[in-house]
């Protein structure tokens, strides 16, 4: 009898942490504005219903990586973009449960050339994840080689051309003491603000506001590797701009995007041969490389990178992080929802906004580089969380 009154008493108290913890999963928010409620998780999927900043709503869950929430209200239940719902500087999206939803298919655009290896290389793409690889062994190998050789787990860089080298990439995240972001309901990411705030080099505040000797207008995958693409005020005779950068930094973090000049001048297979070599030499140094996939607007003019052989380079990006099991940001995915795919005016680079660099309460569902600073930023937050932080 007295253990069945303490079996009796420990479910009572299972069953009380367990109610008082879906309690606390669900958050009261308001709507910024009049938007639209989907079906499923995503823009193509049906519209069911609008709610306004008038209307009390309560958010149950959200998707993997909180883009979207699932929110309920008297008249109706559904998914909003995450960014359009004000929850509160002190809600933590991240403890919201993940809710699984079936996401019909989107329907396939006009391609600009349209081919069996077309369709397959763009399903591809689209089907793949927009985060990915954040946590596995390989990951926690290359952080625990790195440490060893001596780099610093809150120190991360960055690779690439005219795209990364634009001031709208990560660098006002890190202004005002990585301070000056609009955050919105995803507050919780101000931990990995926080968490890169140690300078990189004498004169640097942190990572996000710094200046990396590998990010070149004009870079390639090719020339990531040659020395005569070095800065050579800062790097020895012999580095490359890769090796250079590491070495001066030393961090436990590469962000690289790279694709302008290769998709222009090289061809696919040699760029896969590079990609493999600077995974390689950075695996080596004990640094995680971080690839992001490369967008392209979608159209056949002559006097902007090629769609078509844009696929191709972004589909061998995920044959490499496959095989060597390091993140992907799969940035190309992100933005086919978005106005000319997230490319800017001038048709060839990711477009930017002034004032809404990472302004996450809405800017990045039609923003291009809005949406690329969340992706990254969420990609550091991951692996600070699983590998970074011990």
């Amino acid at each position: 009898m007295v253990g069945c009154l303490r079996l009796l008493i420990v479910i009572g108290i299972l069953l009380g942490m367990a109610l008082r913890a879906q309690a606390q999963s669900a958050l009261t928010a308001s709507a910024r504005t009049d938007i639209s409620v989907y079906a499923a998780p995503a823009i193509w999927s049906d519209t069911i219903g609008q709610i306004s900043p008038a209307d009390t709503l309560q958010v149950a869950g959200r998707s993997v990586f909180g883009h979207w929430l699932f929110i309920q209200t008297e008249a109706l239940s559904g998914w909003v973009a995450a960014g359009s719902l004000d929850i509160g500087a002190d809600a933590d999206l991240w403890a919201l449960p993940v809710i699984d939803a079936d996401i019909p298919p989107a329907a396939l655009p006009t391609l600009p050339v349209d081919t069996p290896e077309v369709r397959a290389a763009y399903g591809r793409l689209l089907d793949a994840p927009l985060l990915d690889n954040m946590d596995t062994s390989a990951v926690r190998d290359i952080f625990a080689r790195g440490q060893e050789l001596g780099n610093r787990a809150n120190v991360f860089t960055r690779v690439g051309d005219s795209n990364t080298t634009s001031g709208g990439f990560l660098n006002p995240m890190g202004l005002r003491g990585g301070r000056f972001c609009q955050l919105g309901v995803y507050s919780y990411l101000q931990q990995t603000l926080d968490f890169f705030s140690q300078p990189p080099q004498r004169d640097e505040a942190n990572s996000f506001d710094s200046f990396s000797v590998a990010a070149v207008n004009g870079l390639s995958t090719a020339s990531l590797l040659d020395p005569f693409w070095a800065d050579p005020a800062q790097c020895r005779g012999d580095e490359s701009p890769l090796a250079c950068e590491l070495r001066l930094t030393r961090p436990s973090v590469v962000l690289i995007m790279l694709g302008l000049m290769d998709v222009e001048y090289l061809r696919t297979e040699n760029s896969r041969d590079f990609m493999r070599q600077a995974m390689d030499y950075a695996i080596a140094q004990g640094v995680i490389p971080v690839w992001t996939t490369f967008p392209v607007i979608a159209d056949l003019q002559s006097d902007h990178p090629s769609w078509e052989v844009a696929l191709y380079f972004n589909n061998t990006i995920l044959d490499v992080v496959e095989e060597y099991q390091t993140p992907l940001i799969n940035l190309w995915a992100a933005v086919q929802s978005l106005p000319a795919n997230g490319i800017g005016p001038d048709r060839i680079h990711v477009a930017h906004e002034v004032g809404a660099f990472c302004d996450f309460t809405g800017a990045e569902q039609r923003v291009g580089g809005t949406l690329w600073n969340l992706l990254t930023l969420q990609a550091l937050d991951l692996l600070r969380r699983a590998v970074l932080s011990g």
